[in-house]
């Protein structure tokens, strides 16, 4: 969590999948430990999110709240985002489901007025599946927030492989790799490990 940018918008996208719900869950657990007010926002019952952080061993702080919300209209679901009184960091599950079917240029308005409540001293965390909204949105959305990271799945055999990319990181160093990660009873594991051939 200290390597993500304080006051920003931070976009974690994976093709499909709940990777990016598990590794914002691990993010927001450190967060929480180290003193801070978090929110997740989830269409999921805070009793589903209670079970699998529970399922993975991730801690769940009185710091942690998480919200249910069904909201479809999408102005009323960004001014509740940026009135999450008590939240240093916000997590948005399914992000792009809120915005489907809206104008670009309104689009573009509603990522600008997230940016905007991160720089008065918020952090978001947005979780997208790639594909959900339009090209040109999704071009949008990277290109407006403070930083990207990427989940990404591979088959190889019979055998599933997960990285993750980080191509946007505002202030940090980037890597030139991909870095391989397991999630396991002991936490979302990141092999840094320089492999030779």
């Amino acid at each position: 969590m200290g390597e993500l940018p304080e006051k920003s918008l931070i976009l974690i996208e994976e093709d499909t999948g709940s990777v990016k719900s598990i590794y914002s869950q691990y993010l927001a657990s450190d967060c929480a430990l180290g003193g801070k007010n978090v929110s997740i926002i989830t269409s999921d019952t805070p009793d589903e999110i209670h079970k699998q952080m529970d399922a993975l061993h991730i801690p769940c702080p009185a710091s942690l709240h998480i919200e249910e919300t069904h909201a479809t209209d999408h102005s009323a679901f960004l001014d509740h985002l940026t009135s999450v009184a008590t939240a240093d960091l916000v997590i948005v599950e399914q992000f792009a489901l809120h915005f489907l079917d809206i104008p670009l240029v309104d689009f573009s308005r509603d990522v600008s007025r997230l940016v905007s409540a991160a720089k008065g001293g918020r952090q978001y965390l947005l979780l997208v599946d790639r594909g959900v909204l339009p090209a040109r949105h999704e071009a949008v959305l990277r290109a407006m927030v403070a930083g990207v990271i990427q989940i990404t799945t591979v088959t190889e055999g019979d055998k599933t492989k997960r990285y993750l990319n980080i191509p946007k990181m505002q202030g940090v160093r980037l890597s030139e790799k991909m870095l391989p990660f397991t999630v396991t009873d002991e936490g979302f594991l990141i092999d840094t490990r320089e492999r030779h051939g």
